[in-house]
């Protein structure tokens, strides 16, 4: 069942999101856990801490790969721009599922993370599966976590856009057939015409937001998508800084780092990127208060 906004702020409180280990680390640190404990299930609690900190890191991690992306279609690397484009997403569809305490993470094999309690702070861990399909179990995870925001008044442009599948197809695949396969309209660049390779380019420099793409721009495209979910994880995460003073400090530590960062180390981000940054990389103490949650 899904968190609502006031649950998830309760799930992490006296939290800080500064934790010095990964949740993967913590389980594998767990004393005497076998592999038959991890098949049977176990409750492990207070333990949310890592799941936040988790969600930090792949923020970054996300932002990261939205700047890159960014770089790569601008100069023409279309192909390898979804894929990375397509990272950017993952990392945020792992951050916003480990956000309502529903994820799967891979330590001998896919283990199911599950929270049973979230005012206790309980999370129920099983082993669900020996093959390494992890992205698809991912992305399934997020489509199922986030339907309950489908059926409840839009927060606002972004979140409608965010909770969709991409528009051009499973994001999984695409960037499987991209990467792996051989095909004729991957990593194409070379056979584009000159005038349709710098028509893409130009198309680019725009947001997606304000100017419609071609059909076939599918990194241009996906971005869109990473640039709209970037705005739910950081609604929730502001929500959490909200409700919790312990970790608001450490957020907005962060969210300056990020937004310092962004602004020396990448200066040639778009604008319509930086503009998004400057509203969503920050504490809002209003955010509540102005979309009536």
């Amino acid at each position: 069942m899904s968190l609502n906004f006031e649950e998830t702020a309760i799930a992490f409180i006296n939290c800080n999101g500064d934790a010095k280990r990964s949740f993967k680390e913590y389980l594998i640190d767990l004393p005497y856990k076998s592999k038959e404990d991890y098949e049977k299930g176990f409750i492990i609690s207070n333990a949310n801490n890592y799941v936040l900190t988790d969600i930090e890191k792949l923020l970054s991690k996300a932002v990261l790969n939205i700047c890159a992306t960014d770089h790569l279609i601008k100069q023409g690397y279309f192909s390898w721009g979804f894929v990375t484009s397509y990272y950017a997403n993952f990392f945020l569809i792992q951050g916003l599922n480990r956000t309502q305490l529903s994820f799967t993470t891979w330590v001998f094999r896919s283990i199911d993370c599950c929270g049973k309690n979230y005012q206790n702070q309980n999370i129920h861990i099983k082993a669900i599966a020996t093959s390494t399909d992890e992205h698809q179990r991912q992305f399934k995870r997020f489509f199922e976590n986030f339907k309950y925001f489908r059926n409840r008044a839009g927060i606002d442009r972004f979140w409608n856009i965010g909770i969709q599948p991409f528009e051009l197809g499973n994001e999984p695949e695409i960037r499987n057939k991209i990467n792996y396969e051989i095909l004729p309209d991957a990593f194409d660049e070379l056979d584009l015409h000159l005038p349709d390779f710098h028509k893409i380019i130009q198309e680019n420099q725009l947001s997606p937001f304000k100017e419609q793409s071609r059909k076939t721009n599918f990194s241009r495209q996906n971005l869109k998508l990473a640039m709209a979910r970037l705005r739910m994880l950081t609604y929730i995460l502001n929500i959490i800084a909200i409700r919790n003073r312990e970790y608001q400090s450490y957020y907005q530590r962060n969210m300056k780092k990020r937004l310092e960062g962004i602004q020396i180390k990448y200066p040639g981000v778009s604008n319509w990127i930086k503009e998004q940054f400057e509203k969503w990389l920050i504490f809002d103490s209003e955010l509540v208060e102005q979309d009536k949650i």
